[in-house]
């Protein structure tokens, strides 16, 4: 047989396959749907740093908390004076129980300007915190401290 007589059972042979991959697909979630296509993109431009961020948000969501950490601590290499990168990089920490840590990025966000206490009371991913005397403490100097000046 040529390669010309192939062609046509080869390209019959994709034609049905891609009814199976349209089936696949549609079993997926639109999270992990996603995830792929941001995976994608970094697989291209690792530094992308606006992907990085909708992955992190991606893989806390489904619960994947060791993988947003990596992704947290990726974007905190790319931007490390950025309090909203950091802020997200201490809720990574705090959910896996890496207090120090979790309370060191907290600090570091801070220091870079973040200042929505009232949403660090209230977010879920620090509850790990919310009775750790470091906690409580960095909490206290950060509301005097925005009265007062910049924390040290």
């Amino acid at each position: 047989m040529s390669d010309e007589q192939r062609k046509p059972e080869t390209e019959s042979q994709e034609f049905l396959a891609s009814p199976c991959r349209l089936s696949q697909l549609k079993k997926r979630s639109q999270i992990d749907f996603e995830i792929d296509f941001f995976e994608r993109i970094l697989s291209r431009d690792p530094n992308y740093s606006d992907v990085l961020l909708q992955l992190g948000e991606l893989f806390s969501r489904k619960g994947w908390h060791r993988r947003a950490l990596q992704v947290d601590q990726r974007l905190a290499q790319l931007h490390p004076h950025d309090p909203f990168v950091l802020y997200n990089l201490g809720c990574s920490y705090a959910v896996l129980n890496r207090d120090s840590e979790a309370i060191a990025a907290l600090r570091s966000a801070i220091q870079a300007g973040y200042a929505d206490f009232e949403h660090m009371r209230d977010d879920h991913d620090l509850d790990s915190l919310r009775m750790k005397p470091e906690y409580i403490r960095l909490l206290q100097e950060s509301e005097t401290a925005t009265s007062s000046g910049p924390l040290t």
